[in-house]
């Protein structure tokens, strides 16, 4: 007799909960500000110096993302777009494909994407994206050690043409990698500053 273990559902905080954990590394008026270009307003989750933080559940990417990243881009932000990816990540959609240079890049696999994520280049759009791709801790971030986060530096679909392609893959690299480094990094240090 042949015995499979049914997987375990995955449960993650709320969208509250999980937005408010990352908006308490920054003081009350560093949060829900709104910025506005030519009578037109969106707010940041976060906006610290010349850095604007969007936060997002999933890798979903609406045509609302890239006009948020316009109008804080003519505003003269860097636009920091972290997505939790945690339960893309448990079920598989993002899958891990290779580690290089010990760790500090990782190529993925995004299976049955839902946008064209390669045909956005998050480097030369003066914007980042950064993924969260493990679980938070709870409480408070401020001295969290775990290393949560990647952050993407190149994507590519097999139709760059197409709206939803059939796969996508990227690579993302691990600065900043923990929250207390993503802190430093919106307050303005350099991300050369993180690696070894």
């Amino acid at each position: 007799m042949c015995l499979f273990r049914k997987k375990k559902p995955f449960v993650q905080s709320s969208h509250e909960d999980w937005k408010a954990q990352w908006q308490d590394l920054f003081p009350p008026e560093c949060r829900n500000v709104p910025v506005t270009v030519d009578g037109v307003t969106y707010e940041a989750y976060v906006l610290v110096g010349h850095n604007a933080m969007m936060l997002q559940d999933g890798l979903l990417m609406e045509a609302s993302f890239f006009d948020v990243c316009e109008l804080f881009q003519k505003a003269g932000l860097h636009v920091i777009w972290l997505m939790r990816c945690t339960q893309d990540v448990y079920n598989g959609y993002l899958k891990r494909v290779k580690s290089e240079d010990g760790g500090k890049r990782m190529q993925w696999l995004w299976k049955r994407p839902t946008t064209n994520f390669g045909r956005w280049s998050s480097d030369q759009q003066h914007a980042s994206i950064l993924l969260q791709i493990d679980e938070l801790p709870d409480g408070d971030l401020s001295q969290c050690g775990k290393k949560v986060l990647q952050r993407v530096v190149w994507a590519e679909s097999n139709d760059p043409e197409s709206m939803v392609p059939k796969r996508t893959t990227f690579t993302t690299v691990n600065v900043p990698d923990t929250p207390p480094e993503l802190v430093r990094w919106l307050n303005g240090e350099t991300l050369s500053r993180f690696q070894d």
